[in-house]
């Protein structure tokens, strides 16, 4: 149980100076303890040199730095092939834990493209089955040339200098669990991040890249996912999560952790945009179209938020934590 000075440090719904760190080396620790374990649940179908070499390149590994989101994803292939005693998996997973590298030292910026045309295409299978898997809809990837991946990546770039500046508590939550910017050409896919692809978020070039507005609200919805995530890890937040019910940014019914999200990211991106109009950091061309997102963007909170009064059974901290983020949009 949490004590009441933790809860009030990890409920705070605007960034607190050092607590996305924490939370980082927490799911670092975690996760390389957990590829640990399911290493020496296959030690008996892999050769000795293949689990020595991969145990090493994981003890190399620096907690206290970012991981690439590409480990995060490889760890959930991991569990699943393990289940499955899918033995050629668990060889070829093993080979990649004992080849690749997984430590980040600074933002990184990627090409979706780029890895359909790396010899073996792993992790280009893996995250294409990934991002398919989030929509209803059909999803159809395209290649993404080196000048348009430029383009995406010097916007978002841009944004994150202003970030810098304006909201430097913002921007160090964000250099904190971001490791990876994955850019990506695709129909039916617009922006996200996810637990298993944990400090990798991505940005379809389709979709809404050339704004500050919209690069704001990129940064802030997703590092905010990803706030919400590493919560999650050790605290349930939403007990009755999988509840269905309607979603004011999806045409069909999400489980009530998804509506939990929204309601926590709606009130961060409109404090950002808000006082972003404020501050005038947000160009004079841009400012009607600012203006009417967060006009739609404060009615899909009000409804995210009612729907999670009505219907949650939430902890201590995803109450306190829901609660902090409603005191933004008064």
């Amino acid at each position: 149980m949490l004590s009441d000075t933790a809860l009030e440090y990890l409920s705070e719904a605007l960034p607190v100076q050092g607590r996305a760190l924490s939370l980082r080396v927490s799911f670092n620790r975690s996760l390389i303890n957990s590829i640990r374990y399911l290493l020496d649940a296959c030690v008996e179908v892999l050769p000795s040199h293949l689990y020595t070499k991969a145990l090493q390149n994981l003890d190399s590994l620096r907690e206290n730095l970012k991981l690439s989101g590409f480990l995060s994803v490889l760890h959930a292939d991991f569990f699943e092939a393990t289940d499955q005693s899918n033995v050629e998996r668990v060889l070829k997973i093993t080979e990649k834990l004992c080849s690749d590298r997984f430590q980040v030292q600074e933002l990184t910026y990627v090409n979706f493209s780029s890895l359909n045309e790396t010899k073996d295409c792993y992790y280009y299978s893996l995250l294409e089955t990934l991002f398919s898997q989030e929509i209803i809809r059909d999803v159809k990837f395209f290649s993404l040339s080196h000048t348009d991946f430029n383009k995406v990546r010097d916007s978002i770039q841009n944004g994150l200098q202003l970030l810098k500046r304006s909201f430097p508590d913002f921007f160090e939550e964000f250099q904190d669990l971001v490791s990876e910017i994955l850019i990506l050409n695709a129909q039916a896919l617009a922006q996200g991040s996810s637990s298993d692809l944990f400090g990798m978020i991505y940005k379809c070039y389709l979709h809404k890249w050339e704004k500050i507005t919209d690069v704001f609200e990129f940064i802030i919805h997703e590092q905010s996912h990803l706030y919400v995530f590493s919560l999650n890890k050790d605290d349930k937040l939403v007990l009755n999560s999988r509840e269905m019910h309607e979603s004011p940014l999806r045409k069909e019914q999400r489980p009530l952790m998804g509506i939990y999200h929204a309601a926590f990211i709606l009130a961060r991106v409109c404090h950002v945009l808000h006082k972003s109009l404020a501050l005038n950091i947000i160009p004079e061309t841009e400012r009607v179209y600012c203006q009417q997102l967060l006009v739609d963007y404060k009615k899909y909170y009000l409804e995210s938020f009612k729907t999670i009064k009505d219907h949650a059974q939430m902890t201590p901290l995803g109450e306190a934590l829901i609660h902090s983020a409603n005191k933004l949009m008064q």
